[in-house]
């Protein structure tokens, strides 16, 4: 059966890239953004990094497209991004989940900041235009590889995630 294209951006969006941070594993510098986007589509992290930089110092788009990644990109082995853990109540919150709506606020904020700031600073158009171009390129990542790696899989999952549990259990 044929995708159209609200299940292909449906499809896209739930195998978006989780973040691994340093204490998952991973060689995060900020959020564990770019580590994500790499493993998830089989890019070299420090090639995502170099392009997320190379945008943000010379148009601005990139600190956008970062900021909003972090926003909306869960950790790997959780369900909840610190976007959607800032509208989710607080006794329906893990420990880690606290914590992620804590980084959705700050992140939420650093957002509302830097749309003016970045409107101050020059053309807006070049900033936005950036922006669509990440997200152009993300789209064509997908479409090169749309399934996530075999170690993303639920099992691997679940697995990581009780294991990380019992260690923040005090």
């Amino acid at each position: 059966m044929a995708q159209t294209s609200s299940t292909s951006l449906k499809h896209m969006w739930e195998t978006r890239p989780r973040r691994i941070t340093k204490d998952q594993g991973g060689r995060a510098v900020f959020g564990g953004v770019c580590t994500g986007f790499g493993a998830r589509y089989g890019y070299d992290p420090v090639a995502v990094r170099i392009a997320f930089v190379l945008t943000g110092f010379i148009f601005g788009g990139g600190i956008f497209a970062y900021l909003l990644c972090w926003l909306l990109m869960p950790r790997l082995g959780e369900d909840m991004s610190p976007g959607r853990a800032i509208f989710t109540r607080k006794d329906q919150r893990s420990p880690i989940e606290q914590k992620e709506c804590r980084t959705g606020w700050l992140l939420l904020l650093g957002l509302i900041i830097f749309i003016p700031a970045a409107d101050d600073a020059g053309d807006s158009r070049v900033t936005y235009g950036v922006f669509v171009m990440l997200l152009f390129i993300w789209l064509f990542a997908y479409a090169e590889n749309p399934t996530p790696p075999e170690q993303w899989r639920a099992d691997d999952l679940v697995w990581r995630d009780q294991k990380r549990r019992r260690r923040f259990k005090r």
